[in-house]
């Protein structure tokens, strides 16, 4: 049987965050912002400032799922910073400036620095038990061509150039020209979260694979084929170079088995932490879904076809209505 939107939406809402739990999120959120805003403003022993907060990431392109056990809220907040001439060349005093601050302000909280080998700081992320949330801080440095920014590199220590705004602008148009766009993309992170191909195949992946398949094969609204399409395209053996129109510059040399371009600059990889044991891993339950799903549509009762979906993203899949 084939499942219609209607009730693959019903499923939808129950893995999404629902906008009456958003409240205390937001809550946390801004009381952060504010007290590393006015920490950040306080401190004499620097001349950086932060210019403009800017929520990106899952959360402001409205497909974050639920929190459940293993997959916290995520958030991440990013920091526009300018300072001295130097500030853009040396982002490891940027972080180490912030999370000295995130100690200060919190300093009963869990807060992760996590480095690479020589000790530069990739990313900086502060938890908050009692509710589910983690925060990723993400300090960036203004850049050219105008909108762009010097950002850390967090799969490997260094930096590259891309536009926050111009990603959330980008998945902005994908939504308003397919309303189905975020629903697709929710459910293939549930199937990525039940699969346990997290961190490998990141939200980032599945969004700009959803978005590349819409601009060049057309925009599919039908959830379940929007979903089957994903699963037969990144089966296939002859998986393409991912590339965007509206990016800048060209594709560098790459050693990954794939490359998905950043849809703001086209030398950045966002398969980046996908090595060939992952993607095969990735392809293999990809093709799985995909048979899985297409069996699925042959079945001749609800009873069965569901049993074939549950298969693929687990015993929590149901269509019906609240």
């Amino acid at each position: 049987m084939v499942l219609t939107n209607t009730e693959l939406k019903n499923f939808v809402h129950r893995i999404k965050l629902k906008s009456e739990h958003m409240g205390k999120y937001r809550d946390q959120l801004n009381n952060l912002k504010e007290k590393l805003k006015k920490k950040i403003h306080e401190d004499e022993r620097n001349a950086i400032r932060v210019t403009k907060f800017l929520i990106a990431g899952s959360w402001k392109k409205h497909t974050i799922l639920r929190h459940t056990g293993d997959y916290p809220i995520d958030i991440d907040l990013v920091l526009y910073v300018e300072g001295d001439e130097n500030i853009g060349k040396d982002l490891k005093r940027l972080h180490d400036f912030v999370y000295d601050y995130l100690v200060a302000i919190y300093p009963t909280k869990d807060i992760e620095k996590d480095v690479d080998m020589e000790g530069n700081t990739k990313s900086i992320k502060i938890k908050f038990v009692s509710s589910g949330l983690e925060i990723d801080i993400v300090p960036v440095v203004p850049a050219s061509p105008a909108g762009y920014v010097l950002q850390p590199q967090r799969g490997g220590g260094g930096k590259y150039i891309t536009s926050v705004e111009g990603q959330l602008e980008f998945a902005k148009q994908l939504y308003q020209a397919n309303n189905s766009f975020n629903a697709i993309i929710r459910c293939l992170k549930w199937w990525r979260n039940h699969k346990e191909l997290d961190p490998e195949l990141s939200s980032f992946m599945i969004e700009l694979i959803v978005a590349y398949l819409d601009l060049h094969e057309g925009i599919q609204n039908n959830i379940e084929e929007g979903i089957i399409r994903f699963f037969r395209f990144v089966s296939d053996p002859g998986f393409p170079l991912i590339t965007f129109k509206s990016a800048i510059n060209k594709v560098p040399a790459y050693s990954t088995p794939v490359f998905i371009a950043d849809p703001t600059n086209n030398e950045n990889n966002a398969a980046k932490k996908t090595d060939n044991p992952t993607w095969k891993d990735i392809v293999s339950e990809a093709n799985e879904a995909f048979e899985t799903l297409n069996y699925a549509q042959s079945r001749n009762n609800s009873g069965d076809t569901i049993t074939e979906w549950k298969s693929v993203f687990g015993p929590s899949f149901n269509i019906n209505q609240d």
